[in-house]
């Protein structure tokens, strides 16, 4: 009885570790089936997020490409008018010395212009006329020219010619103031161009001599 009840107690003990064998054999198998759906979820994941890095890194670059273009072109666009500006003020600054160059230059040319008027060459010897009273045309009725003037003599030999011939130089002159009209002696060039026909008139009539210059030192009408 106890033999067989050892016997028993065997049988039922090699079942039991016949039962836990097969338990612990198809724990991996159970371990594996389970990692296998485990690793096919986090791989689309990490493919994804590899895929959103990327297009990030690509996004950054265009996007500091785009932004470095963009600056290029704004210093481009600044330095274009930095140099304008600057040629415009150099060239401002070239004109307005120009101008001023030429304010001196002018004013140089005036200064030595006015010094040569106050300095003006000696006057020659002047030879007085008497006076003439004349009658001239006029549309006003009857119109008288009284006058007197002087000679400037290119040379004071030629005064002894001159009173030599003070009769025909004063009817020379007599005759040229009568030739002439009240409204001709009023014109802004009238006196002038008198005292230039007067200086020719006289000078035909000497031949030793000219007389340079004609100064009227009375010239009115009634």
């Amino acid at each position: 009885m106890a033999e067989a009840t050892a016997k028993k107690e065997a049988t039922e003990s090699k079942k039991q570790d016949e039962k836990a064998s097969g338990t612990a054999a198809e724990k991996p198998k159970l371990a594996a089936v389970s990692k296998e759906p485990n690793d096919a979820a986090v791989k689309p994941k990490r493919d994804f997020l590899n895929l959103s890095i990327l297009v990030l890194s690509l996004v950054n670059v265009t996007v500091l490409a785009a932004m470095g273009w963009f600056v290029n072109k704004i210093s481009i666009k600044v330095r274009d008018v930095q140099d304008k500006t600057t040629a415009l003020i150099e060239a401002s600054n070239s004109e307005e010395k120009m101008r001023s160059e030429a304010k001196a230059k002018k004013k140089q040319f005036e200064e030595k212009l006015i010094g040569k008027e106050l300095v003006s060459a000696p006057q020659g010897t002047l030879y007085p006329l008497d006076s003439f009273l004349v009658n001239i045309g006029s549309d006003q009725g009857a119109k008288f020219l009284q006058t007197q003037l002087e000679l400037e003599l290119s040379d004071p030999s030629v005064e002894e010619e001159v009173t030599k011939k003070r009769a025909a130089l004063r009817d020379t002159i007599i005759v040229l103031l009568s030739s002439k009209s009240y409204k001709e002696l009023k014109e802004p060039n009238g006196i002038k161009t008198l005292r230039v026909e007067v200086q020719k008139a006289i000078n035909s009539l000497l031949s030793t001599g000219s007389i340079k210059e004609v100064f009227f030192t009375q010239f009115h009408f009634n």
